[in-house]
């Protein structure tokens, strides 16, 4: 009897540990493909912005050149004498892009272009039955672009038509013809070996595929026969002028997936034409980006299945004796649980934090370069649609203009910075500063921002102040940073203090403001890249919120130290170190 006992104790003992491990193994795998599903989704909306990037920079781009020729075009004191000649050279040199630019009389003939060895002077449109287009955009007075076609030369380039009217009346018309070869060369995005860009247009044919699969014009119902799965949908999705994510399989010969790649797509409308610019990688990328997570979760599997065997075996050998001993076990692996659990409950609270912070984060930057957009169209359109108006309320518009580009324009490079940062790959120069120059130069730029507030700023700097080591540009943009977000926190008519003291190989500045201050939980997020006080402080005063990101990757960079003090209501102290020269 007590042999039988044993024998299924035994038994019980196998089939337990079997579920155990097995338990283990597919909890493991369960976790394994959720972890790969949230990185690949990431990935593919970072991919997805960076294609966004790349296709506005195109439509941008190509929208600003073709605009070069509609402002010559709609001229209002007539066609002159040498046929827009002295325009079109100078719009050829200025855009760079352009094969030809031609002017075309009322009657359909060439009579002036730009360079000249690639005019064909006294040819007739209507002789040659190539007139279409001309008595298109003479009907319709807009610009018209038509598809690439075959040029002369054997390349391929796309015909830009500019109506031309005088007092009303159809006075004839610019050509200005774009060679492909010059498009791909100017915009293309060019990826890495794995990374594939390819441009289909609204009909959804290949006008360029850096991997080489599709030939150019070969149409998107060509590739359903070749081996993909997926493909098929996406360039109809791309057809259809939306912007998005997806992916697709390629297959071998024999059926087996050879690889699946990941693609990003977004519309580029230009004209009447419409493209879209899409750019691939193979989905191997996310599981490069988890492979160790992988490990190390294998690692955690089979320290668990070896725990659970040891333990197993323990309890099987010592269960009638040491009964106490394994409840106080117990007791401890369930308190070592509990604490795993609550350190997985704050990592995944950091996560919902981060996320939350990248989500305000993208609100306050589109935010800041759509307002300045605004006040620009709204400018543009009036210069535009008033045709009388005083030479103060021109240069106002213009100001306005000058002033939201510039605007538009720091945004952007506080964006680059950051990036460059994070990536390493932000240059200094190692020059010797004087720093009170450097403190001059910031206090000019603010110097509005100070006299409208009516603020004092006070500078402490001691005899024989000796240089330091430091790239001045970068340094006058950390103060920058420093003293006006100090400005934007102060009270009317408040006080900023600047001290600066040397200490052994540095020279420490710390600049202090009176104004709201900061609460302590919130100092130790303050230099985060996502962090905001509080947005909708920061959407009051104007900002992205990236100014003390920059600044701790300047100062950090070049091997200085900077830190923050502050109480909530009494104000703020940064202090940062430079090396001495």
């Amino acid at each position: 009897m007590f042999e039988r006992i044993n024998k299924w104790n035994l038994i019980i003992f196998f089939v337990v540990v079997v579920l155990l491990i097995g338990s283990i193994f597919f909890l493991w795998m369960k976790t394994n493909m959720e972890v790969r599903s949230v990185v690949e989704e990431q990935y593919q909306n970072q991919q997805l912005l960076l294609t966004k990037q790349a296709a506005s920079s195109i439509e941008r781009s190509l929208v600003e050149k073709i605009l070069l020729i509609e402002v010559i075009a709609k001229k209002e004191s007539g066609i002159p004498p040498d046929n827009f000649a002295s325009d079109m050279k100078s719009v050829h040199d200025v855009a760079g892009l352009f094969y030809v630019i031609e002017f075309v009389d009322k009657n359909g003939t060439i009579v002036a272009g730009y360079p000249e060895e690639h005019v064909p002077y006294d040819y007739n449109l209507y002789e040659h039955g190539q007139y279409s287009a001309f008595e298109r955009v003479r009907a319709s007075g807009k610009v018209y672009i038509t598809d690439p076609i075959e040029l002369i030369e054997g390349n391929y380039g796309s015909f830009v038509w500019f109506p031309v009217f005088q007092n009303g009346v159809f006075s004839g018309a610019f050509i200005a013809i774009i060679e492909e070869t010059e498009l791909k060369r100017s915009y293309v995005v060019e990826s890495g070996t794995s990374d594939h860009a390819y441009l289909i247009d609204g009909r959804g044919r290949f006008l360029y595929d850096e991997s080489g699969r599709y030939e150019r014009g070969s149409h998107y119902v060509d590739i359903l026969s070749l081996d993909t799965s997926g493909m098929g949908s996406i360039i109809a999705e791309q057809m259809n002028g939306t912007a998005g994510s997806g992916k697709f399989f390629v297959y071998a010969s024999d059926g087996f997936v050879v690889e699946d790649r990941l693609v990003s797509y977004v519309p580029i409308n230009w004209y009447n034409q419409r493209w879209s610019l899409a750019i691939t990688s193979p989905a191997s990328k996310v599981d490069e980006l988890i492979v160790p997570v992988y490990v190390k979760l294998f690692i955690v599997a089979v320290v668990s299945v070896i725990f659970i065997v040891f333990v197993s075996s323990l309890i099987f050998l010592i269960l009638f004796n040491w009964n106490k001993s394994l409840e106080n076990e117990v007791d401890e692996k369930t308190r070592e649980l509990k604490v795993s659990n609550e350190s997985l409950i704050d990592a995944n609270k950091k996560l919902k934090e981060l996320d939350r912070l990248k989500t305000e984060f993208l609100s306050i930057v589109s935010h800041e370069l759509k307002t300045p957009l605004t006040a620009m169209k709204t400018s543009s359109e009036f210069l535009r649609e008033n045709d009388v108006y005083d030479a103060s309320l021109k240069n106002q518009m213009l100001d306005i203009i000058i002033r939201n580009i510039d605007r538009q324009a720091r945004m952007v490079d506080e964006l680059l910075d950051v990036s460059r940062i994070e990536s390493n790959r932000m240059k200094f120069r190692a020059d010797q500063v004087n720093i009170e120059d450097v403190i001059v130069g910031a206090l000019e730029i603010l110097d509005a921002s100070i006299k409208q507030k009516e603020m004092e700023v006070i500078i402490h700097t001691p005899a024989n102040l000796p240089l330091v080591i430091t790239d001045k540009d970068k340094l006058v943009q950390v103060f920058v940073n420093l003293l006006n977000n100090a400005v934007k926190f102060s009270n009317q008519k408040g006080t900023i203090i600047i001290n600066v003291k040397e200490e052994k190989e540095f020279v420490k500045i710390s600049i202090t403001d009176k104004g709201s201050g900061m609460n302590n939980w919130e100092l130790e997020n303050i230099f985060d890249k996502f962090y905001q006080i509080d947005s909708t402080s920061t959407r009051r005063f104007g900002g992205s919120g990236l100014g003390l990101s920059i600044v701790k990757g300047i100062i950090e960079g070049q091997g200085g130290k900077i830190t923050v003090q502050s109480e909530l209501g009494k104000g703020s102290t940064f202090t940062f170190t430079l090396k001495r020269g």
